[in-house]
Protein backbone atom coordinates (compact mmCIF):
# COMPACT_ATOMS: atom_id res chain seq x y z
CA UNK A 1 0.00 0.00 0.00
CA UNK A 2 1.48 3.59 -1.16
CA UNK A 3 2.31 5.57 2.01
CA UNK A 4 -0.20 8.08 0.87
CA UNK A 5 -2.91 5.87 1.21
CA UNK A 6 -1.83 4.20 4.52
CA UNK A 7 -1.41 7.75 5.92
CA UNK A 8 -5.29 8.49 4.42
CA UNK A 9 -6.41 4.97 5.81
CA UNK A 10 -4.33 6.16 9.35
CA UNK A 11 -6.25 9.39 9.54
CA UNK A 12 -10.01 8.59 8.84
CA UNK A 13 -9.34 5.66 11.61
CA UNK A 14 -8.28 8.65 14.24
CA UNK A 15 -11.29 10.70 13.06
CA UNK A 16 -13.70 7.56 13.42
CA UNK A 17 -12.62 6.86 16.66
CA UNK A 18 -12.37 10.38 18.06
CA UNK A 19 -16.27 10.48 16.74
CA UNK A 20 -17.23 7.84 18.83
CA UNK A 21 -15.40 8.76 21.69
CA UNK A 22 -17.38 12.16 21.37
CA UNK A 23 -20.41 10.51 20.71
CA UNK A 24 -20.30 7.98 23.79
CA UNK A 25 -19.06 11.18 26.15
CA UNK A 26 -21.95 13.03 24.94
CA UNK A 27 -24.31 10.30 25.53
CA UNK A 28 -23.05 9.69 28.77
CA UNK A 29 -23.19 13.66 30.08
CA UNK A 30 -26.62 13.39 28.55
CA UNK A 31 -27.42 10.15 29.97
CA UNK A 32 -26.54 11.64 33.96
CA UNK A 33 -27.74 15.00 33.62
CA UNK A 34 -31.15 14.37 32.42
CA UNK A 35 -33.68 15.00 34.78
CA UNK A 36 -35.86 12.35 36.53
CA UNK A 37 -38.25 12.53 33.97
CA UNK A 38 -40.92 14.24 32.28
CA UNK A 39 -42.76 16.60 34.83
CA UNK A 40 -41.92 19.43 36.47
CA UNK A 41 -43.90 21.08 39.57
CA UNK A 42 -42.28 24.12 40.99
CA UNK A 43 -38.79 23.40 39.84
CA UNK A 44 -38.92 20.05 40.50
CA UNK A 45 -38.56 17.21 38.28
CA UNK A 46 -39.85 13.23 38.51
CA UNK A 47 -41.00 10.18 36.54
CA UNK A 48 -43.93 8.18 37.45
CA UNK A 49 -42.03 4.87 35.72
CA UNK A 50 -38.93 5.42 38.25
CA UNK A 51 -37.90 2.18 39.29
CA UNK A 52 -40.83 0.39 37.46
CA UNK A 53 -40.67 -1.86 34.26
CA UNK A 54 -42.53 0.90 32.26
CA UNK A 55 -39.09 3.15 32.88
CA UNK A 56 -38.00 3.55 29.25
CA UNK A 57 -34.07 3.05 28.39
CA UNK A 58 -32.72 6.17 28.63
CA UNK A 59 -34.51 6.53 32.38
CA UNK A 60 -33.13 3.18 33.11
CA UNK A 61 -29.66 4.36 31.72
CA UNK A 62 -29.44 7.45 34.66
CA UNK A 63 -30.80 5.48 37.46
CA UNK A 64 -27.39 3.20 36.30
CA UNK A 65 -25.22 6.13 36.17
CA UNK A 66 -25.86 7.73 38.97
CA UNK A 67 -26.74 4.68 41.22
CA UNK A 68 -29.98 6.05 42.36
CA UNK A 69 -31.87 2.60 43.95
CA UNK A 70 -34.83 3.22 42.38
CA UNK A 71 -37.80 1.55 44.20
CA UNK A 72 -41.48 1.28 42.38
CA UNK A 73 -44.11 4.10 42.80
CA UNK A 74 -46.15 2.58 45.50
CA UNK A 75 -43.03 2.49 47.66
CA UNK A 76 -41.43 5.72 46.75
CA UNK A 77 -41.45 8.37 43.82
CA UNK A 78 -38.14 10.36 43.57
CA UNK A 79 -37.68 14.04 42.17
CA UNK A 80 -34.81 15.88 41.47
CA UNK A 81 -34.34 19.98 41.56
CA UNK A 82 -31.28 21.91 40.01
CA UNK A 83 -32.61 25.77 40.70
CA UNK A 84 -33.58 27.75 43.33
CA UNK A 85 -36.88 29.35 43.44
CA UNK A 86 -35.26 32.38 41.26
CA UNK A 87 -34.38 29.68 39.00
CA UNK A 88 -30.44 29.94 39.66
CA UNK A 89 -27.87 27.01 39.73
CA UNK A 90 -27.93 25.17 43.24
CA UNK A 91 -24.28 26.67 44.32
CA UNK A 92 -22.23 25.42 47.38
CA UNK A 93 -20.93 29.00 48.49
CA UNK A 94 -24.81 30.23 48.69
CA UNK A 95 -27.28 29.58 51.58
CA UNK A 96 -30.84 28.31 51.28
CA UNK A 97 -34.20 27.68 52.92
CA UNK A 98 -36.31 24.99 52.60
CA UNK A 99 -39.76 25.06 53.18
CA UNK A 100 -42.64 23.29 53.06
CA UNK A 101 -45.74 21.65 54.48
CA UNK A 102 -47.22 18.04 55.28
CA UNK A 103 -45.90 16.34 51.79
CA UNK A 104 -48.18 13.13 51.00
CA UNK A 105 -46.47 9.78 52.56
CA UNK A 106 -45.15 8.15 55.46
CA UNK A 107 -41.73 9.56 55.43
CA UNK A 108 -39.79 12.14 53.00
CA UNK A 109 -36.06 13.33 52.83
CA UNK A 110 -34.00 15.63 50.72
CA UNK A 111 -30.42 15.20 50.16
CA UNK A 112 -27.52 17.11 48.43
CA UNK A 113 -25.99 15.27 45.56
CA UNK A 114 -22.40 17.05 44.16
CA UNK A 115 -22.08 17.88 40.21
CA UNK A 116 -20.53 13.80 40.39
CA UNK A 117 -23.95 12.65 41.59
CA UNK A 118 -22.02 11.47 44.59
CA UNK A 119 -22.73 12.49 47.83
CA UNK A 120 -20.50 15.65 48.49
CA UNK A 121 -17.30 14.85 50.22
CA UNK A 122 -17.38 16.15 53.70
CA UNK A 123 -17.82 15.00 57.05
CA UNK A 124 -20.35 16.94 58.51
CA UNK A 125 -22.94 13.92 58.71
CA UNK A 126 -26.14 16.66 57.34
CA UNK A 127 -26.18 15.68 53.71
CA UNK A 128 -29.89 15.26 54.22
CA UNK A 129 -32.92 16.37 55.74
CA UNK A 130 -36.14 14.75 56.64
CA UNK A 131 -39.69 14.11 58.00
CA UNK A 132 -37.81 13.10 61.70
CA UNK A 133 -36.32 16.44 61.87
CA UNK A 134 -37.87 19.00 61.08
CA UNK A 135 -40.48 20.88 63.50
CA UNK A 136 -43.70 21.62 61.98
CA UNK A 137 -46.12 24.68 63.41
CA UNK A 138 -49.47 23.91 63.74
CA UNK A 139 -50.64 24.04 60.04
CA UNK A 140 -47.85 21.49 59.06
CA UNK A 141 -45.57 23.96 57.70
CA UNK A 142 -41.66 23.61 57.98
CA UNK A 143 -38.50 24.57 57.53
CA UNK A 144 -34.93 23.91 56.98
CA UNK A 145 -31.32 25.25 55.79
CA UNK A 146 -29.25 23.59 53.09
CA UNK A 147 -25.47 25.80 52.96
CA UNK A 148 -22.07 25.29 53.45
CA UNK A 149 -22.78 26.29 57.21
CA UNK A 150 -25.61 26.17 59.53
CA UNK A 151 -27.64 27.42 61.95
CA UNK A 152 -27.69 24.89 64.80
CA UNK A 153 -31.59 25.80 65.64
CA UNK A 154 -32.63 24.96 62.40
CA UNK A 155 -32.32 21.36 60.60
CA UNK A 156 -29.20 21.80 58.42
CA UNK A 157 -28.44 19.86 54.68
CA UNK A 158 -24.09 20.34 54.12
CA UNK A 159 -23.07 21.21 50.64
CA UNK A 160 -19.62 22.02 51.81
CA UNK A 161 -17.48 20.08 48.30
CA UNK A 162 -20.59 20.04 46.40
CA UNK A 163 -20.02 22.60 43.85
CA UNK A 164 -23.17 23.10 41.29
CA UNK A 165 -25.10 21.05 43.18
CA UNK A 166 -28.65 19.66 43.41
CA UNK A 167 -31.32 18.33 45.46
CA UNK A 168 -33.38 14.38 45.37
CA UNK A 169 -36.63 14.76 47.27
CA UNK A 170 -38.13 11.16 47.92
CA UNK A 171 -41.08 10.78 49.18
CA UNK A 172 -42.07 7.16 51.05
CA UNK A 173 -45.17 5.17 50.87
CA UNK A 174 -46.83 8.30 48.71
CA UNK A 175 -50.43 8.44 48.32
CA UNK A 176 -52.43 7.17 45.75
CA UNK A 177 -53.77 10.53 45.09
CA UNK A 178 -49.77 11.60 44.85
CA UNK A 179 -48.55 8.86 42.69
CA UNK A 180 -51.15 9.69 40.08
CA UNK A 181 -51.02 13.52 40.07
CA UNK A 182 -47.43 15.01 40.87
CA UNK A 183 -49.03 18.41 40.50
CA UNK A 184 -51.23 17.95 44.10
CA UNK A 185 -47.82 17.28 45.42
CA UNK A 186 -47.10 20.30 47.65
CA UNK A 187 -43.66 20.64 47.11
CA UNK A 188 -41.16 22.61 49.18
CA UNK A 189 -39.63 26.16 48.26
CA UNK A 190 -36.09 26.53 47.76
CA UNK A 191 -35.15 30.00 49.11
CA UNK A 192 -31.79 31.73 47.99
CA UNK A 193 -30.57 33.46 51.66
CA UNK A 194 -27.27 34.68 50.38
CA UNK A 195 -24.05 33.73 48.45
CA UNK A 196 -20.86 34.11 49.52
CA UNK A 197 -21.16 35.15 53.21
CA UNK A 198 -21.87 33.63 56.59
CA UNK A 199 -25.50 33.30 57.65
Amino acid sequence: MPVSSRYSAIKLAGVVTLGLMAGVASAFVSMKHLGMGSEEHMGWSGSRVTGSTEAGPLLRARVALTGLLALNRSQAIYFTRKVDDLGEPLREGCHYRLSGGQLPGRWWSITAYAADDYLPQNNDDALSVDASEVRPDATGAWQAQAGPSGDPAMPWLSTRNAGEFDLTLRIYNPTPHAQGDFGSIPFPRVERVSCGDPQ
